[in-house]
């Protein structure tokens, strides 16, 4: 941290909601390499949005094929960090080109299982470096770009690669040739071919899902001329990268990178090595992992499975209720008509005996019908039936009048003499129900 201080990462990182875990990740990355430097710089995500992002830009060094080499990198940490993960580009310089393989897009993009399955406290930045540059030694991400006639141009004189580093091969499908390897000149006496079937490598807004965040990308990235620098050496921008080899990936396909996954003393962060415990407790990791997924998997089917057939007990639960009371109120029904049906034989059988009665007594005589209790009842009932009969003699006087069936003195006569009496009658009514205490006639 030599061209940025404590006191500068500290203040980039105000903006980060935890601000000291991710300065203690970030420290120990550029401890262990020297070559990648933070910067503070806008990020633009693809809906528009910016935010001032710390990213660490430089080379990591990559064993390839037996040989040293510097990968151009740039890893933006998000101010979530570390419970979001961040996300990785390889960016080539300007004489370079992306080689797309099974983790790096063409636009430089690297998406790792363990990017994907990050977690925690087990996934850290110089684990994610480390695995960076585990995957980067069995598939090299860059390849040199065509380089004019007359052989590639010089390393830089300055730079200190052209006797630390081997001249890179370009994409011409084979080896570097005998003595390749061992140059420590300035200038490489072996021509380069040109490449072919790769894309440029601009920066199109490479599309990155992150949990929490809008797929990101960058809006594209300036093409370095003079390279990178640090307190060792300085990255040029001459050296040609390795060629295009097939790629045999050391892992299954159901396997990914995993982070820190065991209690191992060779898997603390910060070690700076990957070694083969990593690998065991990643495979271990990837099929624990799948094996979660696909019990995730069976018991989210199970579980739908059981709400199906719970809505199901519950509609037939709420169907059975409803034919209980339907059952019920038909019990109830049958109940009350079976008692009328016992009422209307009970009646039946008591007018059958009334009427068999009739007919085996003698002729009814209908004054000697109803029976009063008491003399003032019996005075009562005579009067009252003698009163309606004078109505109906008057009313049928009326019709033989008016059929000249009588003459009218006789009329007359017969009229004068049931009025007085039909009065004398009303009158001895009202005293005998005044006497029974009845309510008097409207």
């Amino acid at each position: 941290m030599s061209n940025y201080n404590e006191g500068q990462l500290q203040k980039a990182l105000t903006k980060y909601k935890n601000q000291e875990v991710t300065k203690r990740e970030i420290t120990n990355v550029l401890n262990q390499y020297r070559d990648l430097r933070p910067k503070l710089e806008p990020f633009v995500f693809n809906n528009g949005q910016q935010k001032e992002l710390l990213n660490l830009e430089g080379t990591i060094p990559v064993s390839y094929r037996g040989n040293q080499y510097n990968i151009p990198v740039c890893i933006w940490v998000l101010d979530t960090h570390p419970y979001n993960p961040p996300m990785a580009y390889v960016k080539p310089t300007n004489t370079m080109q992306i080689k797309p393989g099974k983790y790096v897009d063409n636009n430089g993009k690297v998406d790792l299982p363990f990017i994907r399955d990050w977690r925690h406290p087990q996934a850290d930045l110089i684990s994610l470096v480390q695995i960076l540059a585990m995957t980067f030694g069995e598939d090299c991400p860059v390849f040199s770009r065509v380089t004019p006639k007359g052989g590639p141009p010089p390393y830089s004189s300055n730079s200190g690669i052209g006797a630390a580093q081997p001249p890179y091969p370009t994409s011409g499908g084979g080896m570097p040739v005998p003595g390749m390897a061992g140059s420590s000149g300035g200038n490489s006496p072996y021509p380069y071919p040109s490449s072919t079937g790769y894309p440029s490598s601009g920066y199109p807004n490479p599309p990155y899902p992150s949990s929490g965040y809008p797929s990101q990308s960058y809006g594209g990235y300036p093409q370095s001329g003079g390279g990178y620098s640090s307190q060792n050496q300085t990255y040029g921008a001459t050296p040609q990268y390795p060629a295009q080899y097939p790629y045999n990936p050391p892992y299954s396909s159901q396997s990914g990178y995993q982070g820190s996954a065991t209690s191992s003393n060779d898997m603390r962060p910060g070690t700076g090595t990957v070694t083969e415990a990593h690998i065991k407790a990643s495979l271990l990791s990837a099929v624990e992992d799948k094996l979660k997924r696909r019990l995730r998997e069976t018991f989210a089917q199970a579980e739908a499975e059981m709400d199906v057939l719970k809505k199901t007990q519950t509609d037939l639960s709420r169907g059975k209720e409803k034919l209980e009371k339907m059952i019920k109120d038909l019990e109830n029904e049958k109940d009350e008509c079976e008692k009328n049906t016992k009422l209307l034989s009970d009646k039946t059988s008591e007018v059958k005996e009334a009427l068999k009665k009739l007919e085996n007594d003698d002729p009814m005589d209908m004054d000697e019908a109803v029976v009063t209790t008491t003399p003032l009842y019996r005075q009562l009932l005579n009067s009252f039936a003698e009163e309606q009969a004078i109505e109906d003699t008057i009313y049928y006087l009326g019709e033989g009048l008016r059929k000249n069936v009588i003459d009218l003195e006789v009329f007359l006569k017969q009229i004068r003499q049931l009025s007085r009496r039909q009065f004398m009658l009303r009158a001895l009514i009202q005293k005998c129900r005044e006497k029974a205490g009845l309510p008097p006639l409207a």
